[in-house]
């Protein structure tokens, strides 16, 4: 299928809804639901329906952040995670589920990046488990001691203009790679 042609659902939380794919991948036809503050358990609860209507061709998913600074523990996280997937999978039949790694983060002591990459490394396995894609952005941002590069961030957390463009990037030719397979 053309790429300009696709209908593509982004889901997560602030680092999602600052995503303006109107300015980055204006060729695409993104619909993007980051709500900031989101968790799993609120994305969960906003999952709506009218989403799917007309069912996107891929839906990613990129949530979890939020919940270390809340205090879950990891079992939690991919559990909720489980449910959106799962609550997702009732909405849809042909779209391709993609799973967004979390992102890394600089010096943020809520979301250490040692757990960050091993909670990673389960959802990777879920993935597997559940079929559907894994898009492993967490490599692309960190520097070499782990932390969200610094060019990317003004807060450790948030990502700038820079780091949006280099993810419309990253989007661009995993859709375009995905969608020739």
């Amino acid at each position: 299928m053309i790429l300009n042609e696709l209908r593509i659902l982004l889901i997560g939380d602030s680092i999602t809804e600052g995503f303006n794919t109107d300015i980055f991948l204006p060729e695409l036809n993104i619909t993007n639901k980051g709500v900031s503050g989101d968790s799993t358990q609120e994305t969960i609860e906003r999952i709506a329906s009218d989403w799917f209507k007309p069912e996107p061709h891929f839906i990613f998913i990129c949530i979890g952040t939020n919940d270390f600074a809340r205090g879950r523990d990891d079992d939690f996280i991919l559990e909720g995670i489980k449910s959106i997937i799962d609550k997702i999978s009732t909405h849809t039949r042909k779209s391709k589920i993609v799973l967004t790694s979390i992102f890394p983060t600089r010096n943020n002591q809520d979301r250490p990046n040692k757990r960050i990459v091993n909670i990673n490394d389960k959802l990777q396995h879920l993935t597997i488990s559940k079929s559907i894609l894994f898009f492993n952005l967490n490599e692309h941002f960190s520097d070499r001691e782990g932390e969200l590069i610094n060019e990317f961030t003004d807060d450790g957390l948030h990502l700038n203009n820079d780091a949006y463009k280099y993810w419309a990037i990253q989007l661009f030719e995993f859709i375009s790679l995905t969608n020739i397979n």
